[in-house]
């Protein structure tokens, strides 16, 4: 009997490394995702673009990456540069969030996963920060707990009392939030106004622009598992003695 909730994790194609000469791509996370919802008390499922059974998960975490299509994010005439975009992880993770929210899915977006969110529900993004006159540096060295920036959160939001205990948040991106998509409400900002974090009217989508499985921040990953289908297993566990 399953008593842990499974979590599907986007991942990303690297070229392929030719030690065979095999064609195709390479997928790609870095260890600390999967890591996280383990230690959230979660089961990681890393999921192939050619996945598509959106019910047989009960919770999806996009992941981070590089930057969304500029037809996507709403910012083909803005300036600025746009780095390794790749399509088919663009449309495999619309798919995701669609299938994921029809079925009553807790969603959690990380830094790319954010802002695809965003884009998914008709929000735009900034293309690039600096060349939108944004002078806040917002890929921190070193990458990390080390290097961590102030963010400010609204009072008896999600986002505060998930970031109660963090003096700041860790972050690598050039892009960022622009117009919010339907149903969202930013709930967190950093000291020059770039969208930290945002919520869903509906209570199941969490979207967080910076990089908490870097950080040890643990609460997001946590909230995977509050929603009622997540807490189901709780009880199982509980029934059988927790094996």
């Amino acid at each position: 009997m399953k008593t842990r909730p499974l979590i599907g994790i986007s991942i990303y194609r690297n070229e392929p490394i030719d030690v065979r000469d095999e064609p195709g791509f390479n997928y790609c996370l870095t260890e600390a995702y999967p890591n996280m919802i383990s230690r959230a008390g979660g089961i990681p499922v890393l999921l192939p673009y050619s996945f598509d059974a959106w019910d047989a998960l009960d919770g999806v975490l996009l992941s981070g990456g590089d930057d969304i299509a500029p037809a996507l994010a709403g910012n083909e005439n803005d300036p600025g540069e746009v780095k390794c975009v790749d399509p088919a992880r663009d449309a495999f993770e619309l798919a995701l969030f669609r299938g994921a929210d029809a079925c009553g899915l807790p969603i959690l977006g990380i830094c790319r996963g954010c802002q695809l969110i965003n884009c998914a529900l008709g929000g735009t993004l900034v293309r690039d920060l600096h060349a939108a006159g944004i002078a806040e540096e917002h890929r921190v060295e070193p990458f990390g707990i080390e290097g961590l920036h102030p963010v400010r959160a609204e009072r008896g939001s999600l986002a505060e009392r998930l970031l109660a205990g963090h003096a700041g948040v860790c972050s690598c991106h050039h892009q960022a939030v622009k117009t919010l998509g339907r149903g969202l409400r930013a709930t967190a900002w950093s000291p020059a106004g770039v969208i930290e974090a945002f919520e869903h009217e509906n209570g199941r989508i969490l979207g967080i622009q910076s990089h908490p499985e870097q950080m040890d921040w643990l609460a997001p990953f946590r909230w995977l598992g509050e929603n009622e289908r997540c807490q189901m297993y709780g009880e199982l566990a509980g029934a059988d003695g927790g094996r």
